[in-house]
């Protein structure tokens, strides 16, 4: 994204809504016409780098599509109630084991904030202040863009 960008087509292509994928087939022409669309607009082009674009959506619809077959492959053995509640214990384990990573964090640092900076390459400030709930296990992130002149 353009740091100038002072209108959303400034910043590349916008899909509200694009059928990637139609009765198994990859939509690639009707693809590549999107991702030029911003091309039309004054001072604007396309996608950059088509070739990257096109393979990154592949390996997307293609690791979807085996997971896809995976889950189904476990229903067929285990059942859908099964695999429901699996991945409902798996989603709650996740979320007891970040609370106490955080509780044990925030501990350890002793203070409940951490702030951090970084750069974009046109120089553009942008910052982020972590703040820690040592109790709950919660975090907030409050990322703060400060513009250079």
């Amino acid at each position: 994204m353009p740091p100038h960008s002072k209108s959303l087509w400034e910043e590349g292509a916008v899909f509200k809504s694009f059928k990637l994928v139609s009765e198994g087939t990859f939509r690639e022409k009707e693809l590549i016409d999107e991702l030029n669309a911003p091309a039309k607009y004054p001072g604007s082009s396309g996608t950059r780098n088509l070739q990257d674009n096109l393979s990154d959506l592949r390996a997307q619809v293609a690791a979807n599509q085996k997971g896809i077959n995976l889950i189904l492959d476990l229903i067929k053995v285990y059942k859908l109630n099964v695999i429901q509640a699996y991945m409902k214990y798996i989603q709650n384990n996740a979320e007891v084991a970040v609370r106490q990573m955080l509780k044990e964090f925030g501990e350890k640092l002793g203070t409940h904030q951490l702030e951090a900076e970084d750069y974009l390459d046109d120089g553009t400030r942008i910052d982020l202040k972590i703040t820690i709930d040592s109790k709950e296990g919660n975090a907030v992130f409050d990322f703060r863009c400060s513009y250079s002149s």
